[in-house]
């Protein structure tokens, strides 16, 4: 009789890979809050409160605002610390539709079109400097630029992942030093002693005294320092994430905010309150004031920032997606990775596609309207999560515990803003809602009917299994 030998078959688990320390997680948040809104329009704020001064103060208590929702979210991705960010937390506390609906909205309302709209702000400062002032690139040409940013940035979030942190930690690098050249030419016309130093001599004339008004520049700053969201969906990746998450929080804001309200400071020492308002592009507008010269180098990094604000995206939308999938409520494929790149290629590439479509589409500017109602909705769903954990399950291991008083202040201040907001923009403020609200229907059609016809079930199956042969991916361990 033949020797009977035992063998032992070892198998790999599938898992994303921890490749992401404090550095990374800071330069993910730098590059990513407040996007490359201080760029483009800061002149919003500006027209809803009235005056310098109530700006420049809006802007600091918006950022402080910020770092109270920021912790709130990171108590609860310490607690559930996988893919998905407020979605997990959401699912896990309230259950699948409350969870599906956050999905249904960030991916309807911010992911796609945010992604256009990126795609097609670095496509125009990139080109901007080839073109006279007065001539606009032309919008084909612009788009297609646009799609071969996305493109790139997909590639390499797909095939090399630990590269594409090295590359955000550049981008970073360039929205920063963008926003140091501003605040040094602000130094220097300040220091030319330029007539537009009346600005501040009556900084808060013409403060709106309306609250509605002020409550809705308070909304649109919220969304301006908007974008941090995306780091809470990485906690799988993240080396230290009960330790490594709460500082970057702290360190980036702190940056930030710093910034933020300097560049603005140098905007006002340049520009007159009419040049600020009217202008869609304040950074270019600024350095064509008075230096004209310089205006190609602002456009390079501003394009830059917006190459850097996507990649930063990129890594951390799709997780959302990813993790809908794992749940049950998107499609199998799309919760699946890679077997060599241990990348979400399913996942990665539908949000592109739908972010293609939006930027050829040119139907962005309405979405982005709606990020912040969605924005607000969504932070009242997690925060009356991580209440709700703190009444049901108050000794729930929690590796990070913000202040009680925070979270409660948190949930007053947002329900009472998007409420004013609401009360000032019914039109746009009120379809948000109601698209957010349209995802339960779309959860019942797709996840609660489970009695769908065998000929579907088995179409869906084969379409599963072949396009994860040709794209040699598999389920997560």
């Amino acid at each position: 009789m033949a020797d009977q030998t035992n063998v032992q078959i070892e198998t790999q688990e599938i898992r994303m890979k921890k490749s992401i320390n404090l550095l990374h997680c800071v330069a993910v948040l730098v590059a990513v809050t407040g996007h490359i809104s201080i760029f483009i329009s800061p002149s919003v704020i500006f027209s809803t409160v009235g005056s310098i001064g109530l700006t420049i103060i809006v802007w600091v208590f918006a950022g402080l605002l910020n770092i109270s929702v920021c912790l709130c979210f990171v108590e609860l991705a310490t607690v559930f610390p996988s893919s998905g960010g407020p979605y997990a937390y959401v699912t896990n506390v309230f259950g699948g539709m409350s969870g599906f609906i956050i999905m249904w909205g960030y991916t309807v309302l911010i992911i796609g079109p945010f992604w256009a709209y990126l795609c097609y702000t670095a496509s125009v400062y990139i080109l901007k400097p080839f073109f006279p002032l007065d001539c606009e690139p032309p919008a084909l040409g612009v788009k297609i630029l646009g799609a071969w940013i996305l493109t790139t940035l997909v590639v390499l979030n797909c095939i090399y992942m630990k590269y594409v942190t090295k590359v955000q930690t550049f981008l970073t690098a360039s929205k920063v030093v963008g926003l140091i050249f501003i605040i040094t030419l602000g130094v220097v016309v300040l220091s030319r002693g330029h007539e537009t130093k009346s600005n501040f001599e009556d900084v808060f004339e013409n403060t709106s005294t309306d609250p509605g008004s002020i409550a809705l520049g308070i909304f649109y700053s919220l969304f301006v320092y908007g974008g941090w969201q995306i780091v809470c969906g990485l906690m799988e990746e993240v080396k230290e994430p009960s330790r490594d998450i709460p500082r970057a929080v702290y360190i980036s804001f702190t940056i930030v905010i710093v910034q933020y309200v300097l560049v603005n400071i140098s905007y006002f020492l340049v520009l007159t309150p009419t040049q600020f308002v009217s202008s869609n592009a304040v950074a270019l507008t600024f350095t064509q004031v008075h230096f004209p010269f310089l205006s190609p180098i602002v456009s390079i990094l501003v394009g830059m920032s917006a190459v850097g604000v996507l990649n930063a995206s990129i890594m951390g939308h799709s997780r959302v997606v990813f993790a809908g999938a794992r749940n049950g409520h998107m499609p199998t494929i799309f919760g699946m990775l890679h077997m060599q790149y241990l990348t979400p290629w399913p996942a990665i590439f539908l949000k592109a596609a739908w972010g293609a479509v939006m930027l050829f589409s040119g139907g962005i500017e309405i979405f982005m309207q709606f990020i912040q109602a969605f924005s607000s909705v969504m932070t009242l769903f997690v925060v009356s999560a991580l209440l709700y954990l703190r009444w049901k399950q108050p000794k729930l291991p929690r590796p990070y515990k913000t202040s009680l008083v925070n979270a409660i202040f948190v949930l007053l201040y947002q329900f009472l803003v998007l409420l004013f907001a609401l009360y000032q923009k019914p039109e746009r403020i009120g379809l948000a809602l109601v698209i957010i609200a349209a995802g339960a229907p779309v959860y019942w059609f797709g996840v609660s009917w489970k009695s769908k016809p065998e000929a579907y079930k088995r179409i869906s199956k084969k379409v599963t299994m072949a396009v994860q042969k040709s794209l040699l991916i598999s389920k997560t361990s």
